[in-house]
């Protein structure tokens, strides 16, 4: 038996070891106070009610202040805080204007039915029925229209109308028991006070304890930038190394544990975080540029740094494309008659063994030289700590480029200097000379030996080393993009360094800050709930008569525009926003409606059963998904809650100096839900709130005196008493809310996921006929880069920079009620919800790839003009591929926006698709130049950058219709 315990001891040890539980935890320095900062506010709220002048302010309802506290979340950045403090205090308010028109409104009720009622046995009874009916009808019309408020914009008005819900529900539940209105008055005062203390209260430790800005953010997130860029080239690196040919998809063979394939699962992975962090820093900009700091970098550099990085991004998400542009090769011949079920026996023969190793060295010398301008971005721009142990502050690199001297180039990131001999390494990067050196010479040889043979297999043998050709020309030109991408980036800092922008601190404050701006509707992308609201616009019919929709004509006098409002309101109140505020409304009146009988309204207030509607109002969820998801979460941490609260009352025998220190390490231990588990977010807020409660209220008791805390009729009850209640009263609000979201017909998140993919799809057709109309206008010599806002280039570029944002939410939106989907019973059969998830990563896919080529179109130089001192075969190929765009009826059609159109019609309606669609043919552009002339596709043009842009403005086409077929099946 001994021998069976020694194993065990050294595990055991590793297990004390608080090392291991601070790894397993996923801990940090930056975590561990961002906890304690959280549980500041109820605390310290909790601690100044124990101050006579201070309790006999708030007297019994002093609790309700550190619920409040815990709802401002202090934890926010401070531009997003003050904004969201704002409207906080604004509706806090308003709430409590409301609840005094209310009260007026019950006590003239009450006096014009006679004031109070009689008892059964003749004893005068506070209860007033009048009263009650006015009050409950105020309480159903808030928290219905507040509620609807919160769901119309949840990132601003969640917690400002929580706080208006709950302020209405604490007194109007109260309301019918008023005599007079002095006395509901205090009441409402008294309560405005409390939740005005709780504010303070977060207010101060959210702007003095260990501020947190928006710009903060941002920084810490273009670091891990950096690091996650450096991921995906490492990662492209591994996988071209891995890969046996370019010229077979052979790699799709493999067994999964080959290392091609490890290889490729983890560029993948790295792409997918790249993507998920562009998008994270973009939603963080729009508070950044509202935010007061002090700093060196102002609002604009941190716009100006979000774009430059996502000009890195787009290059780098098409070469993460290479595995699928493999997997597909017969996919990307050039010509239809090519593609042959033998064609991979006639590939015999071939060897791209130069090409692809020239192509590996390339790459790996790029992915070091990006690696170490990143770094010099990084250093110049003081955003890592050049002296920090655990930062990397660039290395001194040795490149095989020689200086003027002759001399093998030193390059270090930390130096200043380094600029000019890091824009020379990256626009002279020998490796790429190789590269096109080699493809050359295989060009040469391969054209030499087609003057001899004019075999069958020879001309296969010559189209899959032509796809090999567009392949590497396509890989170079977006290591082109990367490249200059980088040195952009580097040429920024280094400007920041030149104009002394680096030099010192200075207050960074908005541009034209106008408060009236927070009240307009929010620039960031929200789910609307109506999805054809964005696409049932005013057209025109074929007489150029604008309709406004299929069922009305163009209001034509005073009377037809007069009753359209008519029409609005009605669609006001039946949209999504108000039935999801009405359903909040209705749960919480299945509780309220205690408050307002006469049997059942001493219950009501005796049990607290204002507890188990403020339950329902925070934690109602608009999907049956995410309300089962929470119903078990709540319940859960409601249990962790009221055993901390136990073990931090009785550990200390109850005592209040002990109690508060105990309090202050159980809200620490709660928070790490909050800080570290994001997701559980609604789970956490309950579980804390209910622990501040639990020992608010006693230490309340322990302050007022049994007697004063028992005067409005709530009977005291001991913690171990009170803890349980707390829990019994979270289950009912829980089974409340769980029971209207599905009742009388739920609000599933199954049934939002097709409605958000369609919406998608919409938005994708529409981002592609922005990028097609772009491309067109490089083609046909329109593009301007310098062009004002009125210029067409201009306006699509703003339009394609909106779409963007719009579909990444819509996306997102698809991922996140895709999770809440596996909580909901599978009725009638499970929810294909592998197949959704295929369809969000064929879209994401296909918006990497319109984006890329709209970057492609948009920065491209100007087409050669004729007064132009370029050469002549130049000038003559792009003329030729503006004939090839104008004479090509697949690149005319817009074939791809119709299908996109019908398959979002599709999905959201759940109707099948119409017969006979398909996508475009691949290589328009290509197939219609090849008939001009077949040699306006020789390599030898891969000379001018107009024919490297072109080939992979046609490699991303057909990879495009790849994924649309994927999305078709």
């Amino acid at each position: 038996m001994c021998r069976q315990l020694r194993p065990k001891g050294p595990q055991l040890k590793r297990w004390i070891n608080p090392k291991t539980w601070w790894s397993a935890l996923d801990m940090d320095l930056h975590s561990l106070l961002m906890m304690m900062k959280g549980s500041l506010p109820p605390v310290v709220v909790i601690a100044m009610h124990q101050s006579t002048a201070v309790a006999d302010i708030t007297v019994t309802v002093g609790y309700l202040a550190a619920l409040v506290s815990v709802a401002a979340q202090c934890l926010l950045p401070r531009a997003m805080f003050v904004k969201i403090m704002f409207f906080n205090l604004l509706a806090t308010c308003f709430a409590a204007s409301l609840c005094c028109l209310a009260c007026y409104t019950a006590i003239k009720a009450r006096e014009h039915s006679g004031g109070a009622g009689q008892g059964q046995e003749g004893e005068t009874s506070t209860y007033n029925s009048d009263a009650c009916v006015v009050s409950a009808i105020w309480l159903i019309v808030v928290i219905w229209f507040a509620n609807a408020f919160r769901a119309w914009r949840p990132m601003e008005l969640q917690d400002p109308m929580v706080l208006v819900s709950i302020f209405s529900v604490v007194t109007l539940t109260k309301m019918g028991t008023f005599q007079n209105l002095p006395e509901g008055l205090s009441f409402i005062s008294r309560l405005l006070k409390t939740f005005l203390l709780g504010l303070s209260i977060a207010t101060g430790i959210s702007l003095l304890v260990l501020p947190i800005t928006c710009r903060g953010n941002i920084f810490k997130d273009i670091r891990r930038y950096v690091e996650k860029t450096d991921n995906v080239l490492t990662s492209l690196v591994g996988y071209v190394e891995s890969v046996p040919s370019l010229l077979t998809g052979a790699e799709q063979t493999l067994p999964p544990s080959s290392d091609a394939a490890g290889a490729r699962s983890k560029l993948r992975t790295a792409i997918n975080e790249l993507n998920a962090l562009d998008a994270k820093i973009q939603s963080g900009l729009y508070y950044s540029k509202n935010e007061v700091a002090w700093g060196k970098l102002a609002a604009s550099d941190l716009v100006e740094i979000s774009g430059l990085l996502r000009n890195l991004l787009r290059p780098l998400s098409g070469m993460a494309l290479l595995p699928e542009v493999l997997d597909n090769p017969a996919e990307l011949d050039s010509t239809p008659e090519q593609k042959d079920e033998n064609f991979q026996n006639n590939m015999e023969g071939c060897s791209s063994d130069p090409i692809l190793e020239s192509l590996r060295v390339c790459l790996s010398e790029m992915s070091t030289i990006v690696a170490t301008g990143l770094q010099y971005f990084l250093l110049q721009l003081e955003l890592v700590d050049r002296n920090h142990p655990r930062q990397r502050c660039g290395p001194v690199l040795s490149f095989d480029h020689l200086d003027k001297d002759g001399k093998p180039v030193n390059l270090d990131p930390s130096s200043v200097d380094s600029i000019d001999m890091l824009e020379q390494i990256l626009n002279d990067l020998p490796s790429r000379k190789r590269v096109l050196d080699v493809i050359f010479q295989s060009y040469n040889a391969l054209s030499q030996t087609e003057g001899s043979e004019r075999s069958s297999d020879t001309r296969k043998r010559s189209s899959a080393l032509q796809r090999e050709y567009f392949l590497t020309l396509y890989m170079l030109y977006l290591q082109n993009m990367v490249v200059d991408a980088t040195l952009a980036l580097a040429k920024f800092a280094h400007t920041k360094v030149v104009d002394r922008t680096m030099a010192q601190h200075r207050l960074i404050y908005p541009d034209n800050f106008i408060v009236g701006t927070w009240f307009s509707p929010s620039p960031e992308p929200q789910e609307d709930s109506t999805v054809f609201s964005a696409y049932n616009q005013p057209r025109e019919d074929n007489e150029g008569n604008k309709v406004a929709d299929p069922q009305h004509l163009v209001p034509a006098n005073i009377w037809e525009r007069g009753s359209g409002y008519v029409g609005r309101v009605v669609r006001l109140v039946g949209s999504d926003l108000s039935m999801f505020g009405f359903r909040v409304s209705v749960a919480s009146f299945c509780v309220a409606i205690l408050a307002f009988l006469d049997q059942t309204q001493e219950f009501f207030i005796r049990q607290r059963g204002v507890w188990a509607m403020i339950v329902i109002v925070i934690g109602m969820s608009p999907t049956s998904g995410q309300s089962l998801f929470g119903f078990v979460a709540r319940i859960l941490s409601t249990v962790l809650a009221v055993a901390l609260s136990l073990i931090a009352w009785y550990i200390v025998a109850g005592r209040m100096p002990g109690v508060i220190v105990f309090l202050f390490l159980a809200n620490t231990v709660l928070f790490y839900i909050y800080v570290k588990k994001p997701r559980y977010f609604g789970p956490s807020v309950i579980a804390i709130i209910t622990l501040n409660v639990i020992i608010g209220y006693e230490l309340q008791v322990y302050k007022l005196g049994r007697v004063t805390a028992e005067s409005h009729g709530q009977p005291y009850y001991p913690i171990y008493l009170f803890g349980p209640y707390k829990l019994v009263t979270v289950a009912i609000g829980c089974a409340i809310s769980f029971f209207w979201v599905i009742f009388p017909y739920p609000i599933t998140a199954k049934s939002k996921v097709p409605r958000l993919v369609g919406q998608s799809l919409f938005n994708l057709a529409r981002f592609y006929a922005a990028m097609h109309t772009t491309v067109g206008l490089w083609i046909n010599r329109q593009h301007c880069s310098q062009a004002g806002v009125a210029h067409p280039h201009s306006q699509l570029v703003a339009t394609l920079t909106e779409l963007y944002k719009e579909e990444l939410f819509l996306l997102n939106s698809v991922r996140m009620y895709s999770r809440f989907s596996s909580y909901e019973p599978s009725v009638g059969g499970k929810f294909p919800n592998k197949i959704y998830g295929n369809m969000v990563t064929s879209i994401q896919r296909t918006l990497n790839m319109m984006s890329l080529m709209a970057y492609i179109g948009n920065n491209m130089p100007p087409p050669p003009s004729s007064n132009e001192n370029v050469p002549n075969d130049a000038n003559d190929w792009f003329s030729h591929l503006s004939v090839a765009a104008l004479e090509s009826t697949d690149f005319q059609s817009q074939t791809t926006a119709s299908l996109l159109c019908h398959l979002g019609s599709a999905i959201m309606n759940g109707q099948p698709l119409p017969p006979f669609l398909s996508v475009s043919e691949p290589y328009p552009l290509a197939r219609q130049l090849q008939r001009l002339n077949i040699e306006f596709l020789d390599v030898k043009n891969a000379q001018y950058p107009a024919f490297t842009a072109f080939v992979s403005l046609e490699v991303l086409r057909t990879m495009m219709n790849i994924e649309l077929e994927t999305l078709l099946e």
